[in-house]
């Protein structure tokens, strides 16, 4: 990494090659970049600035990205030259973050997990207390270890230093679903955890193998070496994460259930912190579960060395926050399932107890069918805490009139504010109601009111979702209340007009 040195000339060259204003503005911007990395690599320390140096990187194969692709530039051998020189060294700073590999991993691969009986009981999946730094069990067996996977997941904070690279990570693994989805239906792999090992194993760099990080100018040198054994380099990421993926044998397993899901994780990187009573932080990294402990070479373990990679337990924790998957009872299911069928709806939360042949379902047909962006099943969503609480039900059919208005508003509010919505409560039933702490005359108990919050990113907060509902509400559209809270908006139509910030 010392070695690095932007070349001025090389960067003045390109910029007097460009062709157009906005190429000679990337030229420039990619410049800027570079002087950011050198002064950060003049700071020496690799170790304590490897996290700032690889955002840096990371803003640099963007730009190198968009310039190999510009009319003026795509042909110029210096792109080529920058786009090699960036990915090594976007190589050598995540594996200077990343944790080695734990002793343990030299055991051989026991197969699929699915042969390991499930007899735990597992807890459904809710948010909790906020849990400290804890001591994991010293098993390997999914059987004793899914109780915890869960518990700790419930109460696994993201630690306030860590926040923004948390969702950061987030959103970039959200950016990507769609290339991730390419690879994992038609394996039966939800793409959250294709992104998980995406962010270990390489920091998101689609030049890189799945495997382990190595360069798909050729096949894997690290273990496991000489990947994919059939075709030939330079790869796409998409053949090697194929190959990846059913080398470990999980384009075989079925139960991608939350307590799974963490467990694979965990193997992959191996039960090696179990031992050492350290919650591996593969999983646990910039969370209230993890402190410090990590191998700071393979098989070399530090306990008082803290880990500066994004666990993939916080990565999912965070993604399930902004509501882009979706705890539900013990699964956790992506808010478009691999395989399922595209009906133009977001589908965030919907209820997994809704009967097919639901009543609710046949008045929304006949009265609600217009509605571009919902489906019936999300206006049966009976909130996050019904998995602790248990004493939601689904609207009385008296009722069912009252959600008409609301779900047109909704609607409105969704085309206008361009992003995913995600309905978070609706109906609530009055004990349902009491257990939350909601007021005692909360127009939910009456079916015509909804909390909701927006998951894209790029399209405001709360207090420019709630501008929009008042907009409308202006408008005509409809007389009732408005709330702003810190994260969600709740939107009523009570017939009179109210506001209130929560």
């Amino acid at each position: 990494m010392s070695d690095f040195r932007y070349d001025q000339e090389k960067m003045i060259e390109l910029a007097l090659q460009a062709t157009s204003h906005e190429e000679r503005i990337e030229v420039m911007t990619l410049w800027d970049e570079a002087i950011k990395l050198q002064q950060l690599v003049a700071l020496g320390d690799l170790r304590r600035n490897s996290v700032a140096m690889l955002e840096v990187v990371g803003r640099m194969i963007g730009h190198i990205d968009l310039l190999s692709r510009s009319p003026g530039l795509s042909g110029r051998k210096e792109i080529g030259e920058m786009r090699e020189e960036v990915a090594r060294l976007h190589s050598v700073l995540h594996d200077n973050g990343r944790d080695p590999v734990p002793i343990d991993t030299a055991t051989p691969d026991p197969g699929s997990d699915a042969e390991d009986i499930d007899d735990a009981t597992t807890p459904p999946v809710s948010p909790d207390v906020i849990l400290g730094v804890q001591n994991p069990i010293n098993s390997r067996r999914y059987s004793e270890l899914a109780d915890e996977y869960v518990r700790f997941f419930n109460g696994a904070g993201i630690r306030s230093s860590h926040a923004a690279k948390v969702k950061k990570m987030a959103n970039i693994a959200f950016e990507n679903r769609a290339r991730y989805q390419s690879i994992g239906t038609p394996l039966g792999i939800p793409w959250w955890f294709i992104a998980g090992l995406h962010q270990m194993e390489s920091t998101y760099n689609f030049r890189r193998h799945l495997h382990n990080g190595d360069s798909l100018n050729g096949r894997t040198v690290r273990v496991p070496a000489g990947r994919p054994v059939s075709g030939s380099p330079p790869f796409t990421f998409e053949e090697s994460a194929t190959d990846a993926l059913r080398q470990k044998g999980f384009d075989t397993e079925t139960d991608w259930s939350l307590p799974r899901a963490l467990y694979r994780f965990e193997r992959y990187n191996g039960f090696g912190y179990r031992p050492r009573g350290v919650p591996t932080p593969y999983l646990w990294g910039f969370t209230s579960i993890y402190a410090r402990g990590k191998y700071v070479a393979d098989g070399v373990f530090d306990a008082n060395a803290v880990t500066q990679q994004c666990g993939v337990g916080a990565l999912l924790r965070q993604l399930a926050n902004d509501g882009r998957i979706n705890p539900i009872s013990n699964q956790f299911a992506d808010v478009d399932a691999p395989g399922s069928v595209d009906d133009g709806v977001d589908q965030i939360n919907e209820d997994d107890t809704a009967a097919p042949s639901h009543p609710f379902e046949a008045f929304w047909n006949a009265n609600l069918s217009h509605i571009e962006h919902f489906n019936w099943r999300e206006f049966l969503f009976k909130g996050a805490s019904n998995s602790v609480h248990r004493n939601n039900t689904d609207p009385p059919e008296d009722k069912y009139q009252n959600i008409v208005q609301l779900a047109g508003v909704l609607d409105k509010i969704r085309t206008q504010i361009g992003g995913r919505i995600s309905l978070i409560s609706v109906y609530r039933s009055p004990a349902y109601n009491s257990a939350i702490g909601g007021a005692s005359s909360s127009r939910h108990m009456e079916f015509d009111a909804a909390d909701f919050k927006v998951i894209d990113s790029g399209h405001g907060n709360a207090n420019d979702w709630a501008a929009v509902a008042k907009q409308l509400r202006s408008a005509g559209e409809f007389e009732g209340g408005i709330g702003v809270y810190s994260s969600f908006v709740h939107v009523d139509t009570r017939g009179h007009r109210a506001n209130w910030t929560g």
